[in-house]
């Protein structure tokens, strides 16, 4: 069967021979399992796939991401590559060793927007380096939850200005590279306990003072080449979760001003359990077009069949079409605009210098050290390790979904400076009296396995220091602590060189740190 200059069938349905509809394609942000592109999904990128997402288990590193996107590119040029790199606790260009940039709430914490916007600058640089297209970054949640079990140090800060400062400078360096910026998740994911990648959250607050504490970041929308909408309830704004409910686009329009918001909606990944739980994985899909989405994140395939989750969100919205439920022009106009943003941001990269990638990851490393190291603090903590042996305990013990991992980098860290450092598994082996005591913190306050399994270890070694790597309100009042705001490699980095006198720490007392 022929296909026409539009894309479309010599009979106008829009549809090849393997039965994918161009329009149905167009709003889908695809996964897919491995580090090369998989034979069932180059048919789909041909047939107008609205693009493909890439997770830490396709780019464990940034050479990978790089070659990876290229060939992505090779099979469509146009393609959108996005990738959710934040930077700090949540990483994909550096999936397998750790990032090495600290977290948003590192940078809040320093409060420098100059640094802010260096370290959105050399990460967009890594990302040009890379061929991606659109980051899904920044976090312009305000989390004034320190119980919350998904934002915590990938937001700025618990202040809506603050917030707004550092997210607004992120961006604009990451934009000065000539990648595209998502800003999520929208209209603030700050203010909850529960973890959608779970269940579905709910939000209590009265309109009014969400909109005080939670909306001034999303006046930032008109810069931004892209929102992501959150599966959450606010009852105060509007009836269903925002990603798959059409007030969210009311309000993101009345916060953009005259002409409303002129990016590209992307939902939070469609997989999660806060909405594929409720109303099933390709009702979710029709909801979201219906509600005003552009472009469906359909999550990961880490625990479902890649080409199994195309086909079926693709088919979903073929059968709301075909039943007449989703007028065939609102799919067709959603996809239309996903290939006019895709072709913008790939022709303004264009008319920028290519940076080269093992340059662009040096001047990574060298900004995030940097950053870090100012943000690190500590108590009777500093130059505590002087070169005898270390046991590290971890007690954290709720998964980090948006990370994709709990594990631990320090003891690598300190091996890394000749120092004897060894994770134990039983808290008895804490006890060994020729050794150092540290124990990982994260939501001691909000988990109550956690906080058993952190005042067991304290009650064997008070005399442990804690590294805490959550925000500073949500950890445990003790003696002796270092605040690292993150458990990734900077952040890591930075907290080993605290304790091993390598660094200054200004000093705080237990609690958040002052400006």
């Amino acid at each position: 069967m022929s296909t026409g200059a539009d894309g479309e069938n010599g009979d106008g349905s829009g549809m090849d021979d393997a039965g994918w509809d161009r329009d149905a394609l167009g709003v889908l942000l695809a996964p897919f399992t491995g580090t090369a592109v998989p034979t069932f999904l180059e048919g789909p990128l041909r047939a107008g796939l609205g693009g493909v997402i890439l997770f830490g288990h396709n780019t464990p590193d940034a050479t990978t991401c790089a070659r990876l996107s290229r060939d992505l590119h090779a099979i469509e040029p146009d393609v959108l590559v996005a990738v959710d790199e934040e930077g700090g606790d949540v990483t994909r260009l550096q999936a397998s060793t750790g990032s090495s940039l600290p977290t948003a709430w590192a940078l809040g914490e320093i409060d420098d927007v100059g640094l802010t916007r260096r370290v959105g600058r050399a990460l967009g640089d890594v990302l040009a380096a890379c061929d991606v297209d659109l980051d899904l970054a920044p976090v312009l949640d305000v989390s004034t939850d320190p119980a919350n079990p998904v934002i915590g140090t990938r937001a700025y800060g618990d202040e809506p200005d603050l917030v707004t400062r550092h997210a607004r400078a992120m961006a604009g360096g990451i934009r000065d590279a000539g990648v595209g910026v998502c800003g999520k998740h929208f209209p603030g994911h700050g203010a909850t306990h529960v973890d959608s990648h779970t269940a579905l959250p709910t939000i209590t607050l009265g309109r009014e003072q969400f909109e005080r504490e939670h909306l001034e970041p999303w006046q930032l929308a008109p810069w931004m080449d892209a929102v992501m909408t959150a599966h959450l309830l606010v009852p105060a704004l509007g009836e269903g979760p925002a990603s798959i409910a059409s007030w969210a686009r009311e309000v993101l329009d009345e916060l953009c001003g005259e002409g409303g918001f002129h990016g590209l909606l992307i939902t939070d990944a469609l997989d999660m359990a806060a909405v594929a739980d409720t109303y099933g994985y390709g009702e979710a899909a029709v909801r979201a077009v219906e509600a005003g989405a552009h472009l469906l994140c359909l999550g990961t395939s880490i625990r479902r069949d890649d080409a199994e989750m195309l086909r079926e969100a693709h088919d979903a919205l073929l059968a709301a079409v075909d039943s007449g439920r989703l007028p065939r022009q609102v799919l067709a106009q959603r996809a239309a605009e996903v290939r006019q943003r895709r072709g913008w941001l790939r022709d303004r990269r264009r008319g920028l210098p290519v940076p080269q990638l093992p340059e662009s990851m040096e001047a990574l490393g060298r900004v995030g050290a940097e950053a870090a190291a100012r943000a690190v603090r500590g108590r009777n903590a500093e130059g505590v390790l002087t070169g005898g042996p270390v046991m590290i305990a971890d007690a954290r013990r709720r998964r980090d979904h948006a990370s994709g991992t709990r594990r631990s980098l320090l003891a690598g860290v300190l091996a890394e400076q000749g120092i004897d450092a060894q994770e134990i598994h039983y808290p008895a082996d804490i006890t060994r009296p020729d050794a150092s005591a540290l124990i990982l913190t994260r939501l001691p306050r909000a988990d109550p396995e956690e906080q058993q399994q952190l005042a067991e270890l304290l009650r064997l070694r008070p005399d442990a220091i804690l590294v805490h790597t959550g925000v500073p309100d949500a950890a445990t009042p003790h003696s002796r602590y270092v605040l690292a705001h993150g458990a990734g490699r900077a952040s890591m980095a930075a907290a080993a060189a605290l304790l091993l006198g390598r660094t200054s720490s200004n000093g705080h007392s237990q609690g958040r740190p002052s400006r």
